[in-house]
């Protein structure tokens, strides 16, 4: 993911300041690195290299981490961030819980928390998200303002223009006008919006299979459906940020919403001069409860959860075990667009839902190639399961303060240092 070059890099100092940009952003990405290689990967020269390191260093950004030895000749010198010049909170705010961790700029937790979400009321959600960050700050000795980014995952997609979150339906009050500047009165500007699909896709990148792949998918199905999508090692967003709402992708009618009893899709009394939108087809028709409304359907009064209808397929009960193969074939027929738009190399699956890797992957895989004479992507499951938004979050965040610390550093302010 690029990272935005600061605006302090123009001036009269813009030459020193965009060496010392480069070499930092180069640090960023791949620490711990020596000054030869600073230097080859910069094409600045050592000395200049040099002088930008002992800069940002006097300026409490960067610092030496030790030698690389095991070559002919004098050691060299290896260079890295300072992790702990700023911190980074991520919040991952869901149906059921409410998580968050404050990482250093370096990406290390260093605390965490978890809260049920109190999602009755959008502004108790707000305020709680605002508890829990203080109350994280507080637990680790951290004040709000040596905070360089807050990035609060969550379903929906952020509008920027209109700066609200849209088609946040499993959040009753989520999308209203006045949300994200409650959230930015309680945190400051320094909070960060983001689909959290999208952000468990950068999750997964960073920490999990997505790693090293130029081009997959995250599908989450839970509660809800989503896809964050990496092309080219980098998220793909869209031009409207609704890049990855597959929640709406049509449904043959005979696998639909109305055969599994679940709710069906469509657009709520008009709100704000909008219609509200409560699920889309998709996502009514595979989601978790959809799974639940149809092993009822076939009979299996007992199902409470996707996880018990999954536990009594296991069982071998043929009532879940269809309800199970209906699902399958919607997310079969759902990753047919995908892998016709999109080609991914790999498609991850998360989620509640998407964790059952033994009812899921080598059906999808016998299903889609009955469906589409393409080359088909690899299937797996996260390898950081319900940890991958907020991962993503961490990445996210990390971009976002590593531009924020240079322009602060530009501006001659002091790094703050909280080695606690």
């Amino acid at each position: 993911m690029a990272t935005r070059a600061p605006d302090a890099m123009r001036g009269p100092t813009s030459m020193r300041r965009a060496n010392e940009w480069a070499v930092l952003t180069r640090l960023h990405d791949q620490a711990p690195v020596s000054v030869p290689q600073l230097a080859a990967d910069t094409g600045l020269s050592r000395p200049t290299v040099n002088l930008a390191l002992a800069n940002l260093q006097d300026g409490g950004l960067v610092r030496q981490t030790g030698v690389r030895s095991g070559q002919a000749g004098r050691a060299a010198r290896l260079w890295e961030p300072e992790a702990r010049a700023g911190w980074i909170v991520s919040v991952d705010v869901g149906v059921r819980w409410t998580k968050l961790v404050l990482a250093d700029l370096g990406g290390e937790v260093v605390a965490r928390g978890r809260e049920r979400s109190e999602v009755s009321d959008s502004t108790r959600l707000v305020r709680q998200i605002s508890r829990l960050v203080d109350g994280l700050l507080a637990e680790h000795g951290t004040p709000l303002t040596d905070v360089l980014s807050i990035v609060v995952g969550s379903p929906g997609v952020f509008d920027p223009a209109t700066r609200r979150v849209r088609l946040a339906s499993n959040l009753p009050g989520w999308d209203r006008p006045a949300m994200v500047a409650l959230l930015a009165e309680e945190l400051g500007d320094r909070v960060v919006f983001e689909n959290d699909i999208d952000l468990a896709a950068l999750g997964e990148q960073a920490a999990g299979l997505g790693r090293d792949v130029r081009d997959f998918v995250y599908l989450s199905v839970g509660s809800g459906i989503g896809m964050g999508t990496v092309i080219d090692g980098r998220l793909h967003r869209g031009a409207h940020g609704a890049a990855g709402e597959i929640a709406f992708l049509l449904v043959d009618g005979a696998t639909g919403a109305e055969s599994s009893g679940a709710e069906p899709p469509g657009a709520e009394a008009e709100q704000d001069g909008e219609a509200r939108w409560t699920r889309g087809e998709l996502e009514s028709a595979a989601a978790a409860d959809a799974i639940v409304a149809a092993a009822r359907s076939a009979g299996l009064a007992g199902a409470e959860s996707a996880g018990d209808v999954f536990a009594a397929a296991r069982a071998g009960d043929p009532r879940a075990r269809a309800a199970v193969a209906r699902e399958t074939d919607l997310l079969a027929r759902a990753l047919v667009s995908v892998v016709a738009t999109v080609d991914p190399e790999l498609v991850v699956l998360g989620g509640g839902v998407g964790g059952h890797a033994e009812f899921l992957l080598e059906p999808l895989r016998e299903r889609l190639t009955e469906l589409v004479p393409l080359p088909l992507p690899e299937l797996a499951v996260s390898a950081v399961g319900e940890e991958a938004a907020v991962l993503g979050g961490i990445a996210h965040a990390r971009q976002i303060a590593h531009s924020s610390i240079f322009e602060r550093y530009c501006g001659n302010a002091p790094a703050p240092v909280n080695g606690s």
